[in-house]
């Protein structure tokens, strides 16, 4: 009878360090705090910007508003640099602990470290940043510089034209404050909202509130919405004013209950914003539920309506401004300003200790282009632009350097009361004198040799941590969130995940949110959060850092979350069309374009738009369906879930013999794309017609090898697939797409290019098999070409040209590059213990000395019982 056997591949450390554990706990309590919560616990101040590379503070998270200050260095009356998070604009993140206590950008004025500049901000406390300033002239040249602080204001994309004039007895409710909202024929995304927007929410300048009930709501007879609403002893007998759009000429008609009796609303259009009052009377105020059913007659944008004490009311209606310019109060003398923004609590302040400096306003709505042009403008005090922005700029120059030498120089930002921000501002030259540092382990404790990817290392850190943005919105809340790279103002959700992979070597409890991010809670009318690939990787990032922590409550909290997230993506879910195959494969076409996170891969991309895709299944989703059912099934044992083990037994079965009874392709050596008829009954493999090659010809049809499904024979021809330079295998790693293959392209965004995501899962998958050396080939590689590349030009790209070498694509790129942080932990950082998805490290003791190890293991139940490796990272002064 085969056993579990684990082979353990054990790196050594030359000494011992005390800090490689991990010290957090999670509790019960603060689990059930992250339930009302998609935002992540960090401070107020920190690089927040959409727009510009600085640090920046949210005064209120509810409200969307961002004060962002920033440092703009130059030549004197020449080039200046505008640190625009939107394109290249030669400002390097440059190192960012993990607890956001230190923030440090580098600017290359001339490439590379020829002259630059340093700008760091360390938080003195939850209202005080200190800003230093340390340029660099490493030229045989004189260097005439200067300095731009800026500060601005930052409102909303979608902050409303207009307001409601207040009124005594009026109460106002926004049509999106519904309690329940339905339709009569049910729509695919009802129950998997994109961006995780609420039921028909849309979101414009258009609007009050800047957000309505719209999207073709109420169209259909039966199509109905829910509203709470507290009547007061003044508004009995009154009057409800509702805001709305219907289009011209067309009639929206419902049929209203719960103010009194039942009355007929009569919605006319002419395309505009529009208003229709009903008075009712009612006996008793208290609780009423405000029901709208629709007749059918025509959709409706509706905004919201006024409880109004009086018979007849009307809705004033104003425009609302957008206050970018602050009062501002200069003092020269002690080289202060205050500022005070309309729509902001708090005051503003900064100080600086240059000299030589101008204070000045930009009234214009961005910089990139604009202030450049304005650069020989130096001498006005306001330059005026087109007035929809505004930029107070404190103007530094020159900053003269002579040949190889440098100057340092210090500012301080505050936030609070008038009376705080002013004390704090005096306090300049008592903090800079002091010593400031956030606290970071990450690179402590290394295994001889990691010293050549350190750089690197910290750079994808700076980024990854710099790569988060407010606001982002979604249910119903704006918060702080981690996109790909800025240029991405958005969520997304596998990139999400391996940003959490990342964060989990970085900084557990964020990582623990960022998941948290992206699951809901019962209440939810969406499954889980989604915005693009629908892949469940923040399952996988769960069970490495449960494996990480040992957190028991870590597996409770994010276990049904992640179950409910897992039963979408198995068809389980109310409303999920995943599953509609009688062949068992799933599809998950319906909700993105993509299967698999990689656009252009060449049978996906073909399909795309075409009607055949309706009938054809890939092998990467249902390959995840039954490694996820698998983990799942081991956190169900954990947990005592009995029950739920029994559905993950017959769901593996189901969708293991879908796959191998249906997709493996002998003569191509890889699983199909499988076309089906119209009653889902699976037909043939999909092949290209040009060529007559099976289409998945890459890592796609190789995906069942992640599953542990596969027989020893298509094993060891897949991983030749994989491993072959004839191939997948390159240089600089796993080709997506077969080399050999009619489909390679060498000027494609997936095809022709390396990427880490799907050779992180890779080399999870080959300690799973027992191959701890091919999984040492991919991380191996992988980290030697992120060190090239960020070596020579200090960016974290997205991916790698493999007829190249090089780095391409977004070059601020977190998430899907996020592999390189868990490969360098995995084999340089003492303590890191690192399995496939086969193992659950339940429990681990190592001594002090990292010497000897006591750990409880637990295995994968579901797959049939054989070797597997797993690698802790330990100290040599013990034979193992």
């Amino acid at each position: 009878m085969i056993k579990n056997i684990i082979s353990l591949t054990v790196f050594v450390l030359i000494f011992s360090i005390a800090d490689a554990q991990s010290d957090l706990k999670f509790t019960k309590n603060y689990f059930e705090s992250l339930n009302h919560t998609h935002d992540l616990d960090l401070p107020a101040w920190g690089p927040y910007s959409r727009r510009y590379a600085g640090i920046s503070h949210i005064p209120d998270v509810k409200s969307g508003m961002r004060f962002d200050f920033f440092v703009a260095p130059g030549y004197w009356r020449n080039k200046v640099l505008i640190p625009s998070v939107r394109y290249e604009s030669d400002y390097y993140p440059w190192n960012i602990t993990s607890d956001y206590k230190e923030i440090s950008y580098r600017y290359q004025l001339e490439w590379k470290d020829k002259v630059y500049s340093d700008v760091t901000y360390y938080s003195v406390d939850a209202n005080t940043v200190l800003v230093k300033i340390e340029t660099v002239n490493k030229t045989p040249n004189s260097q005439s510089l200067v300095m731009n602080l800026f500060a601005n204001i930052e409102y909303l994309d979608n902050y409303s034209l207009y307001k409601i004039e207040d009124n005594e007895g009026e109460t106002w409710y926004n049509a999106l404050q519904y309690t329940h909202l339905g339709h009569k024929i049910k729509k695919l995304n009802d129950d998997l909202i994109y961006d995780g927007w609420l039921r028909d929410e849309m979101r414009s300048s258009q609007y009050l509130d800047g957000r309505a009930v719209g999207r073709n709501f109420g169209a259909f007879a039966g199509d109905s919405v829910t509203y709470d609403v507290q009547v007061t002893d003044e508004q009995k007998n009154g009057s409800v004013v509702f805001v709305y759009r219907v289009r011209p000429s067309k009639t929206a008609t419902f049929k209203m209950t719960g103010l009194g009796k039942e009355q007929q609303l009569v919605f006319n259009g002419n395309g505009e914003t529009q208003t229709l009052t009903v008075n009712y009377n009612l006996q008793q105020a208290g609780l009423k539920k405000i029901k709208l059913v629709s007749e059918g007659t025509s959709n409706i944008d509706l905004n919201g309506f006024l409880i109004s004490s009086k018979p007849d009311a009307t809705v004033k209606i104003s425009e609302q401004q957008k206050y970018h310019q602050p009062e501002i109060t200069e003092d020269e003398k002690n080289k202060t300003l205050l500022l005070k923004y309309a729509d902001a609590l708090p005051y503003y302040g900064i100080a600086w200790d240059a000299d030589n400096f101008f204070i000045r306003q930009i009234q214009h709505d961005t910089l990139e282009f604009y202030f450049r042009d304005r650069v020989p403008d130096h001498l006005s005090k306001v330059v005026r632009g087109n007035y929809r922005g505004h930029f107070a700029d404190v103007f530094i120059r020159p900053v003269s350097l002579k040949a190889n030498t440098s100057n340092t120089m210090y500012a301080l930002i505050s936030s609070g009361s008038k009376a705080f921000v002013e004390n704090s501002l005096n306090r300049l030259e008592e903090l800079k004198q002091k010593a400031f540092a956030g606290i970071d382990n990450s690179f402590n404790g290394l295994l001889p040799g990691a010293e050549k990817y350190v750089f690197g290392q910290r750079l994808m850190k700076a980024v990854a941590l710099g790569n988060i943005m407010y606001p982002i919105y979604t249910q119903n809340q704006f918060i702080k969130h981690f996109p790909p790279g800025k240029w991405w103002a958005m969520l997304y959700t596998w990139d999400a995940g391996f940003n959490a992979i990342g964060l989990n070597d970085i900084n557990k409890k964020v990582a623990a949110e960022y998941i948290n991010t992206y699951t809901t809670s019962d209440k939810s009318q969406s499954a889980f959060i989604h915005h693009g690939t629908p892949l469940p990787v923040q399952l996988y990032a769960l069970q490495d850092l449960y494996n990480k922590t040992q957190s028991k409550e870590l597996l409770e909290y994010f276990y049904p979350k992640l179950k409910k997230f897992y039963d979408f993506l198995t068809g389980k879910f109310e409303g999920s069309t995943v599953r509609t195959f009688k062949s068992d494969l799933l599809k998950t076409w319906d909700y993105f374009y993509n299967s698999g996170g990689w656009d252009d891969y060449p049978p996906q991309h073909y399909i795309t738009g075409k009607p055949i895709r309706a009938y054809i299944a890939p092998i990467s989703t249902t390959a995840h369906a039954i490694r996820a059912g698998k983990i799942l099934r081991m956190m169900a044992t954990q947990l005592n879930r009995t029950d739920d083990i029994k559905n993950y037994d017959k769901d593996i079965a189901d969708f293991s013999k879908a796959i191998l009874n249906n997709t493996w392709d002998k003569d191509a050596g890889y699983f199909s794309y499988m076309v089906h008829d119209k009653d889902g009954k699976a037909l043939y493999f999909f092949r290209d017609s040009a060529s007559g090659k099976n289409f998945n010809m890459g890592l796609d049809g190789a995906y069942p090898l992640l599953s542990g499904i596969v027989s020893e024979s298509q094993k060891s021809v897949l991983l030749n697939k994989i491993f072959s330079p004839k191939h997948m295998w390159t240089d600089v790693g796993i080709s997506v797409v077969d080399q050999s293959s009619p489909f390679y392209r060498n000027d494609g965004y997936w095809n022709g290019a390396v990427w880490m995501p799907h050779q992180w899962f890779m080399w999870k998958t080959m300690l799973d098999l027992n191959r701890p050396d091919l999984a040492y080939k991919i991380a191996q590689t992988g980290l030697d070409t992120w060190k090239k590349e960020t070596d020579k030009s200090y960016h974290c790209y997205e991916h790698f040209q493999i007829e190249t070498g090089r780095g391409a694509g977004w070059h601020q790129f977190g998430a899907l590059s996020m592999p390189v942080v868990s490969w360098f932990n995995a084999y340089y950082k003492i303590g890191t213990i690192t399995t496939g998805y086969e193992v659950m490290v339940n429990q681990t003791l190592f001594n002090k000395d990292f010497t000897s190890l006591k750990a409880k293991l637990s295995f994968d139940g579901a797959t049939p019982a054989h070797e597997r490796s797993m690698m802790i990272v330990m100290d040599p002064g013990t034979a193992y």
